[in-house]
């Protein structure tokens, strides 16, 4: 089945904060910002700082299962929210985006608008301009194909053993070059010594 983002889900806005979001030690509230979003779209939760809110309107706290989206920039990241978050909210950089249909797992929506068709169309949108943002309705507008819930399970499932695989690759590569520096350094100094 082929449906636009708008069909299946809403889209809303990051908190409106003003200028820059100060860190407050005391804070009531955490915020997800563009440097908390890895380029696999994983939030790294340690990395949040914690601010003071003191809006009169209650904030729109995110939910597990929300996906934000990076409209902004050259990097249009989707990120799941993947475990409860407690008085946290995103920078206004981010969309909002909350599934509103039972056709589709937020995990696989996440996971299409990282994929390569979505990020064509976005790229294609963001042409032409010195800095880059998708307005809300070309973000509505992102074709999708829904397949079977059972397919997209397996789907999510693929995903998620695929980054393992290139996070443990990745950590491969580092623990190599280490040891190979680790010789250079080691043969400088034997040969300076000599």
């Amino acid at each position: 089945m082929k449906s636009l983002l708008s069909d299946i889900a809403s889209i809303s806005a990051g908190h409106p904060f003003r200028g820059s979001i100060p860190e407050t030690i005391d804070g009531n509230a955490r915020v997800i910002q563009i440097r908390d979003l890895d380029e696999h779209g994983l939030i790294n939760w340690h990395s949040l700082i914690t601010t003071k809110i003191t809006s009169r309107k209650q904030p729109d706290w995110l939910k597990q299962g929300d996906i934000l989206f990076s409209a902004r920039g050259h990097r249009n990241v989707a990120a799941l929210v993947d475990k409860d978050t407690s008085n946290t909210v995103c920078a206004p950089h981010y969309f909002i985006i909350r599934v509103t249909s039972e056709l589709i797992k937020p995990a696989f929506l996440a996971w299409q608008l990282n994929q390569l068709p979505a990020q064509k169309y976005y790229l294609k949108l963001s042409q032409g301009t010195a800095v880059a943002s998708i307005p809300r309705s070309f973000v509505a507008a992102t074709p999708l194909a829904i397949p079977p819930l059972v397919k997209q399970q397996i789907i999510i499932a693929m995903a998620t053993t695929h980054l393992k695989e290139k996070q443990t690759l990745q950590a491969m590569i580092t623990n190599r070059d280490m040891q190979m520096h680790g010789i250079a350094n080691e043969l400088l100094t034997n040969f300076t010594n000599d």
